[in-house]
């Protein structure tokens, strides 16, 4: 090293002052906290407004594709235009067409009615026509969606416009008159809307989050500013100050500070040793029982770099003796010598003292042992001879601990487990990536708040007072628990919490180990699901009815009152299976399914039991009357031929009623009965009903 690198100098340049770096440090991150907070808040308003804009929109085009299929429902395809015309002038709409399949705008042309008319066979609809027009402007994907039965909607922020495309479907209704079209969508209706007024308050709100957000950032930074200047930076200019004063010989220096933080103990600190070099003249020998007693390592070497002087702990720590060191160069200690950077000269040049440089010293025996070192200069008499003084800290124990702690932190990062470690009156001092990824919060939102935040309100008082007295007790608690998400959303996780204690007993730290256990539960309920329904029409299947049916027993039993049980067999279904095949079969008990619930009231139970046999539970019974209206609304529903996959299935059904008592009855008894009424309703000629009590005892008299 060159020996002009530890000139030193009194003036400190502008750009090095700590007041100048303050500044701009302080500036640069108030404006990235600044940039970074305000887009994050924008974005989330911006999403927010666009979001109530295409909820507000899809509620009015959801109500006027209901009043236009009304409408066509009319027949009369005049209805449906005039209201397209009069609806195309609200404000709100900027487009509203009823488009075929075929890319044609509706209610033009006579092709529908065509149509219509040729499939009815008679020339019964007719209106004035105009020229056909062919919608160029549509997106061919989305159409295909809408046609294929999907609702579409598109935001187009740079043209500011919000477009639906809605299916209309083709309900029982159409198909008297449209039956030539055997697909589930008649046309689609397409509505565009502007969302001017929402980029108007979007406009408005960044104008605020802007205003506000300058506004914020320059009272924190001048706040901040000041207390640092007033509590750091003007303290440490008057220690620069003195201490350049007292460099130049004036031992008269002092400094006044009233801040009595560790910067005013410095002041005084600096004001004794002002008075000791004032007062008493340093002895070599007082000197080196300075250094006797540092507990870390003291080199003292010349221009040149040789050791003339150490104290113990070098002695201690790289294992030499007194005598080997004298004379021999500091780079023979250092693994790759001393050898400052380019900046690290400069430094030293122009402050006379670098601190903290690394360096791997050699042990006498070989091995390395890590040093934390601090490079000051001195120069004395009267030729001004120079000596470097290098104090060194072994920094092993340090490394252990960062590479113990840095690896702690690895796993805990890398771990898919929720972690979530608090301090002993349960505030949060840390959380992983998976916490944030499970909970929606981010660190900064949850640290130094409670983990009440993510309470669901699901669990009761008793149960976080169990939850308490097992931690307190036992020092861990595991088990499932519900909690909310940022976004509200309430999800199922498995819990462990441990408490830490000091060595005094007492506990410092809460962790919390969890992780979202909702797919498992989803799964649970979906095994749940098939085991008790039946997977084609999604009723209950023979094991749920039997559940539900001593359910309704054991309530009758309770409140004195009847349960009504009717077992029902579709006549005709085998035909309609081997003339037209299992999916249309399918298909036809699907709707069976669907009207036998829609026959009844929600509280009672329609079940399948078999290929093509039904039951229902009738709950509540007032009188026997209440069942058999029930009975004769299913006779009647299936009197008629009943159209499955576009296939006219005539078919029946035979009907057994029998009519119990929690007292009197047991879940076989009422199911055996029912079943014997149903058999005697197919003997004696379909499509009729017998009751149990009443039919099949006469019968069995005849």
């Amino acid at each position: 090293m060159a020996k002009s690198a530890y000139n030193t100098k009194n003036k400190i340049s502008w750009s090095n002052r700590l007041n100048t770096r303050f500044q701009l440090t302080l500036i640069l991150v108030l404006l990235v906290a600044f940039a970074s907070s305000q887009y994050l808040l924008f974005s989330k308003q911006k999403a927010s407004i666009y979001q109530e804009e295409v909820e507000r929109a899809a509620f009015m085009a959801d109500g006027l594709s209901r009043s236009l299929q009304t409408l066509m429902l009319s027949g009369n395809a005049e209805y449906a235009t005039d209201w397209i015309e009069r609806v195309s002038k609200s404000p709100e709409l900027l487009t509203v067409q009823v488009i075929r399949k075929n890319h044609y705008q509706a209610f033009l042309d006579g092709k529908t009615l065509d149509a219509v008319n040729s499939y009815l066979d008679e020339n019964r609809f007719s209106r004035a026509l105009k020229p056909a027009k062919k919608i160029t402007d549509l997106d061919p994907a989305a159409f295909a969606k809408a046609v294929a039965g999907n609702e579409f909607s598109k935001l187009d922020e740079a043209s500011g416009k919000l477009t639906f495309l809605l299916p209309i479907r083709a309900r029982n209704a159409c198909m008297g008159c449209h039956g030539y079209d055997q697909s589930k969508v008649r046309g689609i209706l397409r509505i565009t809307t502007s969302v001017a007024h929402a980029q108007q308050r979007i406009s408005r709100a960044l104008h605020d989050t802007i205003v506000f957000g300058i506004s914020v950032a320059l009272l924190i930074g001048l706040l901040l500013f000041l207390f640092i200047r007033r509590q750091i930076l003007i303290p440490l200019e008057q220690v620069a100050e003195a201490t350049a004063d007292i460099a130049a010989g004036n031992l008269e220096t002092r400094i006044n500070m009233r801040n009595k933080s560790e910067i005013g103990m410095l002041g005084d600190s600096f004001n004794h040793m002002t008075d000791a070099l004032k007062n008493s003249t340093v002895s070599r020998e007082y000197f080196e029982t300075i250094m006797s007693s540092m507990g870390e390592m003291l080199f003292v070497t010349d221009s040149e770099h040789k050791i003339q002087l150490t104290n113990p702990a070098v002695l201690a720590t790289l294992g030499y003796q007194q005598h080997e060191l004298k004379d021999k160069p500091l780079d023979a200690l250092i693994d790759g010598g001393i050898e400052l950077s380019a900046g690290e000269e400069k430094r030293l040049a122009d402050e006379g003292e670098i601190k903290s440089i690394e360096r791997k010293f050699l042990h006498k025996d070989g091995h390395s042992i890590p040093v934390l070192i601090t490079v000051s200069m001195m120069q004395y008499g009267e030729n001004n001879v120079c000596q470097i003084i290098h104090a060194g800290r072994d920094i092993t124990r340090q490394k252990r601990i960062e590479r113990d702690l840095s690896l702690a932190a690895k796993v805990m990062e890398s771990d898919s487990n929720a972690i979530m470690i608090c301090d002993h009156q349960a505030n949060i001092l840390l959380v992983n990536p998976a916490f944030c990824v499970i909970t929606g919060y981010s660190r900064d939102e949850v640290i130094g708040r409670n983990p009440r935040i993510l309470s669901s309100g699901r669990q009761s008082a008793e149960f976080y007072r169990n939850l308490w007295d097992s931690l307190l007790s036992d020092g861990a608690w595991a088990g499932e628990i519900w909690n909310k998400r940022k976004d509200g959303g309430v999800y199922p996780e498995r819990l462990s919490i441990s408490a830490v204690c000091n060595d005094a007993g007492e506990i410092t730290n809460y962790v919390s180990i969890f992780n979202d256990i909702s797919e498992q539960k989803d799964i649970e309920l979906r095994l749940s699901h098939m085991a008790h329904h039946d997977q084609l029409t999604g009723l209950p299947n023979r094991t749920l009815f039997i559940d539900r049916l001593e359910h309704a027993l054991a309530h009758a039993s309770r409140n004195k009152d009847k349960v009504g049980l009717m077992f029902i067999d579709i006549d005709g279904f085998k035909a309609v299976n081997d003339n037209h095949g299992h999916d249309v079969g399918d298909a036809l008990l699907c709707i069976i399914a669907n009207s036998l619930a829609e026959l009844v009231r929600d509280a009672d139970t329609v079940a399948r039991i078999g290929g093509d046999e039904f039951v229902i539970i009738l709950e509540k019974l007032l009188s026997d009357t209440a069942i058999i209206q029930v009975a004769e609304k299913i006779l009647n529903r299936f009197s008629v031929p009943t159209l499955a996959a576009g296939i006219a299935c005539d078919i029946g059904c035979s009907i057994g009623i029998t009519i119990g008592s929690g007292d009197s009855s047991s879940c076989d008894e009422i199911v055996k009965q029912a079943d014997t009424a149903m058999y005697l309703a197919k003997t004696s000629g379909k499509q009729q009903y017998r009751i149990y009590g009443r039919d099949c005892v006469a019968a069995m008299e005849l």
